[in-house]
């Protein structure tokens, strides 16, 4: 009964189920509650404990030899002694009484008695370090696979960083050319308010200032694509390289090669080994475009960069048609190879674009003139000596050629030169070239036939009269040149089907074609010298400016069959200095002379006209090279120099006659006629 109230009262305070110890284990009982048993448990907490600090040296070893110690006392002596304690099995803690000693141990939620034998955790220990390195090795994969996923995100971070890098660097430059943009639209608009507040200048001058305005924007323009190109980091690694254009009607860079004088530097550009084939394309197209809007102002000869056809480094032929070569543009400029040609279209694709940048006469002028011969077959190139009208005979003849297919050789184009004493070897050879054309093949006569200086010729219809019933379609080209209209056009008008084109001084082309060559040799003087002279530049505009006005002066006291042609001018030379005494020459030994003896001859013929104003003033107030006051470097043409006070035919007041002012005024409708009509049909 004791047993059962001594059970009940453990089920209450410790909820456990405790086997009753039974009468027969007292030795049991007595071998727990006594002092060296529960002094053998002490040391066994301890040296479990000192096992435990003593794991790095061999801790495995001990636990195997303690375990297999045990086991060999347990199957030899095949009980417990006193000083043992039995933890492998449930006797140990279920045979034991609810002794008081063993209450007072209890009531901590503890049981001091139940602790495993060295050999026990050895055991358990020795299992979980074949699982510990399980988990460490598997630990050590992931590990390694994290480690490779943060390498491949080191990498990616750094890719996006040179990506933020590349757009910061975008952006900046992007600001600067914008910058620049904002600057120039601030010139241009300062130049629009400048002309906007002189609106009581005449209209001439108007248009001389948007003339002037649009030279200054192309300029500040050129000079921008300069800039980027210098400053680009091409420039530092690169070649500077220049680009010609090949002239002719079908361009042949072979020619080019062979004759210098068969191309025309327009620029240059830096090439490295970073320039890919697309930005060379678009900055090639870029430079010839600017070329032409600095040659020609007004009308950039009715080109654009469409007309560049293809262009070349060494035997490379780049165009839309063509594929990306191999090698990047660097590869191919080695050796001799250190230029870019282009080719601008031609003949083959039924173009007038290179004939007009080779003679510098504006796209559509050039087209009426090649209308008129492809549908008449015959013109006269008419107007004053110097005008440059033997130079476009011979072009439109090198035209005619390769249009119709036929290679340019030695008798492509025939020439004869007219003087008084040809005239009739002249009837003769015109008369033989018209028997072939009805009795032989077409290709075997010339394509065209030059016929040079026809006004010294005195009857045109009688040396004409053998084409009379020649077939156009059967005959050669004829393009025929005189300075001054005669008689004889209207019969050449109606009778042989001619058509005349005048080359006045005071009409386009003639008139800026002054202006368009000397720009285009000073383009050509930069791109040699890799220099930019404003004070030159200044002088090269200047020069037009006074073939212009002693023109203007010729007309006023004499006629335009006099006035200067552009030809005595062409050989300005692209230095300061030079230049300089080369115009003085030509002022004092030229031209004064000349004007001296045509203004003679028009007073004596027309009188007075206007009120007598010096030329050399107006040329010396403009002087860009200044002029001190005591120095007389230009000769003056005074009025006692040509007679203009000692004439009396006609005096100032008879000038006022309403006969005179009849006449002054027919001849001023007749000037404004010839003015408006680029082609005259008599």
């Amino acid at each position: 009964m004791l047993g059962k109230d001594l059970s009940a009262h453990h089920l209450q305070e410790g909820s456990r189920i405790q086997r009753q110890i039974s009468s027969d284990s007292m030795s049991s009982i007595n071998s727990m509650s006594s002092a060296c048993s529960f002094t053998s448990q002490q040391s066994a907490a301890t040296d479990v404990e000192a096992a435990k600090k003593k794991k790095k040296k061999g801790w495995l070893r001990n636990s195997f030899s303690k375990a297999f110690n045990n086991k060999k006392k347990t199957r030899t002596g095949g009980s417990l002694s006193d000083n043992e304690q039995d933890t492998n099995s449930l006797r140990s803690t279920l045979s034991v009484p609810n002794s008081p000693l063993l209450q007072i141990h209890m009531q901590n939620g503890q049981h001091p008695l139940i602790k495993g034998s060295h050999s026990s955790g050895a055991l358990s220990e020795g299992e979980d370090s074949v699982t510990i390195m399980e988990l460490r090795k598997q630990l050590r994969d992931k590990d390694m696979k994290l480690t490779d996923i943060r390498l491949e995100a080191l990498s990616s971070a750094h890719q996006l960083e040179q990506l933020r890098e590349a757009m910061n660097k975008m952006k900046n430059e992007m600001c600067a050319l914008k910058s620049d943009n904002d600057r120039l639209t601030r010139m241009i608009h300062s130049s629009h308010s400048l002309n906007s507040s002189q609106t009581s200048l005449p209209h001439q001058s108007r248009t001389s200032s948007e003339s002037l305005e649009r030279t200054i924007s192309l300029s500040e323009n050129t000079s921008l694509a300069d800039l980027l190109i210098q400053e680009s980091p091409e420039r530092s690694e690169g070649r500077r390289v220049p680009i010609m254009v090949y002239l002719g009607s079908n361009p042949d860079p072979n020619r080019a090669r062979v004759d210098k004088a068969a191309e025309v530097p327009i620029g240059s550009l830096a090439v490295s080994g970073k320039t890919k084939w697309d930005i060379l394309d678009n900055i090639i197209r870029k430079i010839f475009k600017e070329y032409v809007l600095r040659i020609d102002p007004v009308t950039n000869l009715g080109l654009s960069s469409e007309s560049v056809y293809s262009y070349h480094i060494g035997d490379i032929v780049r165009s839309k048609e063509t594929d990306v070569p191999e090698l990047l543009p660097i590869g191919y400029l080695v050796g001799d190879t250190m230029q870019i040609g282009i080719c601008l279209k031609g003949t083959k694709q039924n173009s007038v674009d290179s004939l007009a940048f080779e003679t510098l006469i504006p796209k559509s002028i050039v087209q009426r003139y090649i209308s008129l011969l492809m549908e008449h077959r015959r013109i006269i190139l008419c107007g004053p000596s110097g005008t440059g009208k033997t130079y476009l005979a011979q072009k439109l003849a090198e035209h005619l050629v390769l249009r119709s297919g036929r290679e340019l050789t030695a008798g492509s184009v025939a020439t004869f030169n007219v003087d008084h004493k040809t005239a009739k070897e002249l009837r003769q050879y015109l008369a033989n070239i018209a028997e072939q054309c009805e009795n032989t093949g077409v290709g075997d006569l010339p394509t065209v036939i030059i016929l040079d200086n026809l006004h010294h010729v005195g009857a045109l219809g009688e040396v004409f009269n053998g084409f009379l019933s020649v077939k156009y379609q059967k005959c050669p080209y004829i393009i025929g040149t005189m300075n001054q209209a005669t008689c004889s056009t209207t019969n050449l008008q109606l009778h042989h089907n001619f058509r005349w084109v005048l080359c006045a001084n005071h009409m386009e082309p003639v008139k800026g074609f002054l202006g368009r060559y000397l720009r285009r040799r000073l383009v050509e003087a930069e791109v040699m010298t890799s220099l930019r002279n404003n004070d030159l530049n200044k002088i090269i505009d200047w020069v037009p400016k006074v073939w212009l006005h002693l023109n203007k002066f010729l007309e006023t006291h004499s006629s335009s069959d006099v006035t200067i042609g552009p030809r005595l001018f062409l050989s300005a030379p692209m230095e300061i200095g030079g230049c300089k005494i080369w115009f003085t020459d030509l002022w004092n030994y030229s031209i004064v002379p000349y004007m001296l003896e045509a203004v003679r001859e028009g007073l004596q013929v027309y009188g007075k006209r206007a009120q007598w104003e010096d030329p050399s003033d107006w040329v010396l107030e403009t002087f860009p090279w200044g002029v001190a006051k005591d120095e007389q470097i230009l000769l003056r043409i005074r009025q006692e120099d040509v007679g203009y006070d000692s004439i009396g035919l006609l005096s100032t007041s008879e000038n006022n006659s309403p006969k005179v002012a009849v006449k002054n005024k027919e001849e001023g409708s007749v000037n404004e006629s010839e003015g408006d009509s680029m082609i005259s049909d008599v």
